[in-house]
């Protein structure tokens, strides 16, 4: 059944680009300033635990969600939750469309466009640091494998294996750590009262906290789509980084991407320094423009590669189960 509910939130996810009818955060908005505010009036040490605050603010709707689903037991209704769930759980945002108006903006030779294009990419909207088209691509190849990673595999994977409560855990923490559960102007203003406080206390220190059980959510997703990358594309190149980092603590799950991905594309131009000659580098820029278009492309067509054949492994384990 679980086979079942991933190809059809695949297939609507390809066919819809965003999925805004079901992907709704607010009630994760007002749980997160309820917890914040009953935590500093009730609570005063859980609130000062950042740690022990995201974990209670994701588990309390994992637990909820996995009593339901034990109530429910099987059938109709539980393939109809496990579905809503799963496409809730995916990605925000249409990444097709990012990535196809990134790419006719490089096209066109608008840098402007395209560093502006490019902050989309990263999580939680951050303004790209590069301030040429070098530049430009080496920020390219660190964030867009970490969005297409954490728009879908990742969550098939935890689905697939450990069933929708994982895939919902993996979903919050994300929401937290990327600094999405800020309300708009208008609810701010309704809400300020209650969680003006809460704000001031946890917004510095709780996303570090998220981000860090996400790492570890992560950590054996991103070494299996590692290897799916080197056997859809340069396998040699690709699982060298992945030998020495395989057992690393310290990396990031997006440099890990990125130094898998560049391996699998046998590209090594956006993972070498930023110590390239300025006459050089002006002279080489429409060269670079053509190499960041090719390598946009080829990024998500890799993925894409990646994701199918994982979508074979999927099927062969419930064929043989």
């Amino acid at each position: 059944m679980h086979f079942l509910i991933i190809l059809i939130a695949i297939a609507v996810l390809e066919s819809n680009g965003q999925l805004a009818f079901i992907q709704r955060d607010a009630w994760v908005r007002k749980w997160h300033g309820a917890l914040t505010a009953f935590s500093l009036s009730k609570l005063p040490a859980l609130a000062g635990n950042c740690q022990l605050n995201v974990w209670v603010f994701v588990l309390v709707p994992v637990v909820v969600l996995q009593l339901v689903l034990w109530y429910l037991g099987s059938g109709i209704l539980v393939f109809l939750l496990e579905l809503a769930v799963l496409l809730y759980c995916l990605g925000r945002g249409d990444l097709s469309a990012q990535i196809g108006v990134l790419q006719s903006d490089i096209q066109r030779n608008d840098l402007q466009a395209a560093f502006h294009d490019a902050a989309v990419f990263n999580i939680g909207h951050r303004a790209v640091s590069a301030d040429n088209a070098q530049g430009l691509f080496r920020e390219l190849a660190a964030t867009l494998p970490y969005r297409l990673f954490e728009r879908s595999f990742v969550v098939v994977f935890w689905f697939f294996f450990l069933g929708a409560p994982l895939a919902l855990a993996y979903r919050l923490l994300a929401l937290h750590g990327d600094m999405q559960l800020q309300m708009p102007d208008i609810e701010i203003e309704q809400e300020q009262a209650i969680e003006a406080e809460a704000v001031e206390v946890l917004e510095d220190a709780a996303p570090d906290e998220a981000n860090k059980l996400l790492w570890y959510l992560e950590w054996i997703p991103v070494r299996a789509l590692a290897l799916t990358l080197g056997l859809m594309g340069d396998f040699s190149k690709a699982t060298a980084p992945l030998k020495e980092l395989v057992f690393c603590a310290k990396t990031s799950t997006a440099d890990v991407l990125r130094l898998c991905v560049l391996g699998a594309l046998n590209n090594q131009s956006a993972n070498a320094t930023a110590t390239v000659d300025q006459e050089e580098a002006s002279s080489d820029l429409a060269v670079d423009e053509t190499a960041a278009l090719s390598q946009v492309a080829d990024i998500v067509a890799l993925f894409r590669r990646s994701m199918t054949g994982w979508l074979v492994v999927i099927a062969l384990l419930v064929l043989t189960s």
